[in-house]
Order: structure tokens, then sequence, then C-alpha cells
């Protein structure tokens, strides 16, 4: 009887189960896709280091999966709460007619099971069929070719799909149980009657408050542009703090702020039903106030999320060509003093050892990078290149005062000069008493233009050097990022003078015929050598290929991307779906107003247009918040990201909005057809 009874509620409130069913549908879909990750590589052709960054996104997406479950959850709880509120009336007649509270709950939890099991077959065929072009995707962003079209079936990801959400539908239910042991008859059948409170209703203070929300929003801006996000200090925690308080203020106070804005244009306030819907938005606002703000900040990590992911993927992948001027690259962090001899005896050992270098190489090309001393300690600093040129880079004016004790260093001209010319670079000259400034970090490129504009004078135990030509943007090896922060090249002669106390050694190497595959043959047999300790007393402690450097940018990106876009859609579905239902629980509660504004000859268009205005009000005040949060968020991460390379906030700002119209957008108009529909019923 019961199950008859469940069957036949949800058939007959299919349409108040449509968004929270396409919701369920939607997070099941993505929680197996994502999940089966691991099983996509059968179908690719990766080789071992490709497989690794595979096992690594596998890992970091199953320990996403966890908080996902967790938010989806929360979701699932949330929107089963609306459901039941609608069917405060239904329940209370249930209790009526004789049903004892568990028969009801009984009820519920069947409707809980049908539901979930049918969105549960439904998210799984959807993942498992939309997971093979999430197949095809991976395989353009490693940069390799699919063996052949196979389906791909994850049964680790099937089976973790399930049991995630069995666990989460029971935790459901056992709530759901819980409330209706809560529910007395009398408040279950006069729960439509109930009116909403309002919290803020004294317009002056409305004003007073939003006026301090954009204090509160602005003062946080300000800290986090000062801090670009480089350390956890102060003024990071309060700026948290500020924005998180001023966001919950400023929807606290708006929809007064608002009324009263509206009230001032007399037009306006009585044109059509304004009115109407402003009194509805103001009363919906202030007594959902906590919620909207949590949309809000949700919002923010999600386009947050989207942006730097895509915007960081993109410029890990802008300097590859830059970074990878030669096949392959021996070096050393921390040899002392000068190290001249030990490039050929290295060249002799490697024979010795198997690995011909002199027959293997088109070109050798070794360099040397010289400093004395570390931060702070060192003889040669950074300061003379930097100081009153702060304000040119992307960096706050004290944290670029800071890098001024950083170690300047140093490179003989001869082998610059090499290095150039094997890369097709004009080779440069100098005189006794001139240097060339080298910089390839991204934001102190700028300062460092302005250095070289200036003709800055450097001295070095009392000789002092002036610039020749302009900046320099080379790069001295293979390298995964740009690290040169500022290079002074000198004579050779001139560098012997200095006071040394520890070298960098470079050997770059452009081998002959394919390079990928003498590259790899070295790969293979250095790990040998190394497992085995025979590279020991070697002057070259670490080497990388142009094939890692662009494997690992790939796989990199590739992580990026596919968590910004698992961690952006959840949220971005949750936040949809939330203001989804609460919208459709919200016209149900005011079919009376309705009602009565045909009654007083409200048309039909003007009622549809009516609702139309408090959705697209309703959906877009917290997503207005959440894209100025940002923008200001990421156009502050994009001084940290720059680091890996350049990002363009704009496009990655665009992008994130695009995706994030789409899903509002089809939740919007699914909201507005189901009110649409439900107040056509009772009208």
């Amino acid at each position: 009887m019961y199950s008859k009874i469940a069957f036949s509620n949800v058939k007959k409130s299919i349409r108040d189960y449509t968004i929270y069913f396409l919701t369920l549908t939607f997070g099941i879909c993505l929680f197996y896709m994502f999940n089966s990750v691991q099983a996509q590589q059968a179908v690719l052709k990766l080789n071992e280091s490709q497989k690794s960054m595979m096992h690594l996104m596998s890992v970091i997406i199953n320990w996403i999966s966890v908080f996902v479950a967790v938010i989806l959850g929360f979701l699932i709880i949330y929107a089963n709460q609306f459901l039941m509120k609608r069917r405060h009336k239904e329940m209370g007649i249930y209790l009526l007619l004789g049903m004892e509270k568990r028969q009801v709950s009984k009820i519920l939890l069947i409707e809980t099971l049908l539901i979930g099991f049918f969105a549960l077959i439904a998210g799984l065929i959807a993942g498992v069929f939309l997971s093979q072009g999430l197949a095809m995707l991976t395989a353009k962003m490693f940069a390799v070719q699919m063996k052949e079209f196979k389906f791909v079936f994850s049964q680790t990801a099937f089976i973790q799909t399930i049991m995630y959400f069995a666990i989460i539908f029971i935790i459901v239910m056992i709530f759901n149980g819980i409330t209706i042991s809560k529910y007395k008859l009398i408040n279950l059948l006069n729960a439509a009657k109930k009116n909403q409170k309002t919290r803020l209703k004294n317009p002056v203070l409305s004003v007073i408050l939003f006026v301090m929300s954009i204090a509160c929003i602005g003062i946080a801006y300000h800290l986090i542009t000062k801090n670009q996000m480089l350390g956890v200090d102060n003024d990071f925690k309060m700026s948290i703090i500020l924005g998180v308080i001023g966001t919950f203020l400023f929807f606290f106070s708006l929809s007064g702020f608002l009324l009263e804005l509206a009230k001032r244009n007399k037009k306006f306030y009585y044109n059509g039903l304004n009115l109407f819907v402003l009194r509805q938005i103001n009363s919906k606002i202030t007594t959902t106030f906590v919620s909207m703000s949590m949309l809000c900040l949700m919002l923010f990590l999600a386009i947050s999320a989207f942006a730097t992911g895509s915007g960081l993927a993109s410029s890990v992948k802008t300097d590859l060509e830059d970074l990878t001027k030669f096949d392959y690259s021996f070096y050393s962090l921390s040899q002392k003093g000068y190290q001249d001899e030990l490039q050929q005896k290295f060249v002799k050992k490697m024979n010795s050892l198997g690995l011909s270098i002199e027959e293997d190489a088109k070109e050798t090309l070794p360099i040397t990078v010289y400093q004395n001393g570390v931060f702070k300690q060192c003889r040669y600093k950074m300061e003379p290149l930097l100081k009153g040129r702060e304000k040119y880079s992307d960096y706050t004016k004290d944290y670029v005062k800071n890098l001024y004790e950083v170690p300047l260093t140093f490179v003989k001209l001869s082998e610059y000069n090499k290095l150039r010319k094997a890369i097709g670079e004009k080779e440069l000259t100098l005189k006794t008493d001139e240097y060339i400034l080298n910089c390839n970090y991204a934001n102190l490129i700028p300062t460092m233009e302005k250095t070289a504009k200036d003709k800055q004078k450097i001295t070095l135990d009392g000789k002092t050097y002036k610039i020749k030509y302009e900046l320099q943007k080379d790069t001295f090896m293979v390298a995964p990022v740009k690290t040169d922060m500022g290079t002074v090249v000198l004579n050779d002669n001139i560098i012997q003078t200095l006071k040394i106390d520890n070298s960098t050694l470079y050997l770059n190497i452009n081998w002959k015929g394919n390079a990928k595959k003498v590259s790899e043959r070295y790969n293979n047999h250095l790990k040998e050598l190394i497992r085995t300790g025979k590279m020991q007393n070697s002057p070259y402690s670490m080497a990388i290929s142009k094939e890692e450097v662009y494997e690992q940018s790939t796989g990199l990106s590739t992580i990026m991307t596919y968590i910004a876009i698992y961690i952006g859609l959840v949220f971005l579905i949750t936040c949809a779906a939330v203001l989804a239902l609460q919208q459709l629980s919200e016209n149900a509660d005011n079919i009376e107003k309705y009602q009565l504004l045909r009654k007083i000859g409200t048309s039909q268009k003007m009622v549809n247009r009516a609702i139309k205005a408090q959705i697209i009000l309703y959906f877009c005040l917290p997503l207005s918040l959440a894209l100025v949060h940002s923008y200001v968020g990421i156009k502050t991460a994009s001084i940290l990201i720059s680091t890996l390379g350049q990002i363009n906030i704009s496009e990655a700002v665009v992008q994130s909005l695009i995706i994030v119209i789409a899903i509002y957008v089809g939740y919007m108009i699914a909201t507005y057809i189901g009110s649409k529909n439900m107040l056509k019923e009772k009208l």
C-alpha cells in the first residue's frame, strides 16, 4: 500500500521533482565521469611519465570527490527539505486520516528511494557515455593519440558512485524521519498560512548597513591586493574575514536599500507590478540572506576555480617554446667556486659509463651561473637594479624592496653568446666597463626593462659598469618555469676577478637525429646509473629533456583544468539548484497572492512577467557580487600565477562567465517554466 501511495505521489508531483531529479542526475554523472579518469589510459598512448601524471590526477580527484560528495549531500538534504515543505499540508492530511508518523516516514522513504534509484540509473548511464568524450579530451590535453576507439567502463568509478550516493540517501532518509517526528499536526495544516518575518524594516538602517557592507568589501579588496596572496599574514586573514562579513551585510541590507532607492523613482515604482515584485524580493532576501551570502561565496569559488584553473593551464603552456630551446640539459644546483674543467671531465665519465655525448650530440652548450653568498648575506645584490623602480612591477612596493637582498648572478659572455648562436640569436659584444642585463621572470620584466632604459650602472668590487643593449630575456637551460630574476653578463676575464662562492652548472645539448629517442635512451640509462650508484661524484646531479618539460606541462595543465571543471561545475549546479528550489517554494507559498492579483484584474501575462522578473533578480543578485569578488581574486592571484606564466584575466573571466551563464540560464528557464505551470494550475 505504502509503495503504491509513494509511486502515485512521485507521479503526481513530477513537476516539483524535475529540478531535484535533474540536479541529482547531473551530480551523479559528473561524479562518475571524473572518477573514471584512471580507466581512460587503457585507450591512450601514454608513456611512463604521462601514466604517472594520470595516476596523480586520479588520486587528487578521488580525494576531491570526498569533498564533492559532502557538498552534494548537503544539496540533496537541502532540496529534500524544500520538497517536504511543499507537502506540509499533504502530510498533515495523512496524519489527520489516522496515519502514524512512522507510516508517513515510510512513504517518504520509498519516494526518496524511487527518485534516488532513477536518478542514479540516469546519472550513471549519462556518465558512462559522456566519459567517452572525456577520454578524447584527455588525449587532446595530453597531446597523445588514442590507440583505438574502445568503449571505456570504469568498474571502480561505478561502484564508488553507487556507494557514495547510497550513503547520502541513507542520511537523507534518516534526516527525513527525524524531521517528521518533530512535526505537529496543527503546524503542518497551517504551514501555508505562515508569513515570513522581515528582519530589517528600518529603511535608514538598511542604507547605513549597505554602505558599511561596501566599506567592508572595499577594505577586503585593498588588503588582499596589498598582500597579493604571497603569504598568509594578517592582511590576508583580515581580507577574508572582512570579505565574508561584507558579503553577509550586503545581502542583509540589500533589499531594503533597493526598495528605498526604487521608492525615490515614483514612475518606476508604481509601474505595472514593479511594486509587487520589489516587495516580494525584499521579503525573500531579508529572510534568506544567509543562504544568499553562502551561494554568493560558492559562486565566487566556482568562477575562481574555472578561471584560475583554465587560465593557469594555458599560462603553463605559454612559455614552453622559450623554456625548451635545447633538447637536453644536465645541471647541478650547488657547486662551489669556478668549475671550468668539470664539463670535459663529465663528458669523459659519461663515455666510460656507456653514454657517448660527443657522438650523440650535435652541439654541447655549457654555461655556468655564478653568485656570491645567499639571501641577505650576498656580496652582490639586486638592489641597484630595482631601487626606485618598484612601481613598474606587479608586486607591491614593499615586496620589491624585499628583493633588494636577492643575490645578483653572473654568466660569462663567451658561454652566453654560444647559447644565443645556437638558438639563432645575434651574438653580443662588451667593452671592459659594460654589462648585459638578462631577466625572464614575468613580474620583474617591466622593472628590469626600465632599468635597462635608464642605463643603470652597477659597482662590483669598486669598479663601475654601464649597461649595454636593452633587456635580454633568454633562458639558460631546459626548465619547467622561468626563474631568472636578474643575471649580469660580463666579459670572461672580469668574471674571474669576482669573489664567487657558489655556481650552478648547466650543460645544454642538441642531439643529432631523432632527439626524442636519444633523450629517452639517456633518461633510461641515467636512471640505471643513479640506481647503481655510478653517478656519484658527478658534477651534474639532475637532467631534464625537452619532452619531459612538455609532458610535465601538459600533465600539470590537464590536472588543473580537470580539477577546476570538476569543482566549478559541482559548485555551480549546487548554487543554481538551491536558487531554483527556493524560487519554486516561494512561488508555491505565494499562490494566494497571485490569485488575488488575478481577481483584481491583473492579466496572466503580467503575472508571468512578474514571476520572470523575480527569478531573474533573485538569480542575478548573488552572481553579480560573486563576479566582482572573482575579478579581484583572479587579478590578485594572477600575480602569483605569473611565476609559471602569464594569465589573461579578461579571457579567463569571460570563459568562466560563459559557463556560468549557460548553467544559470538553464536553471532559470526550468524555474520559470515550473513556476508558471504551478500557478497556471491554481489560477
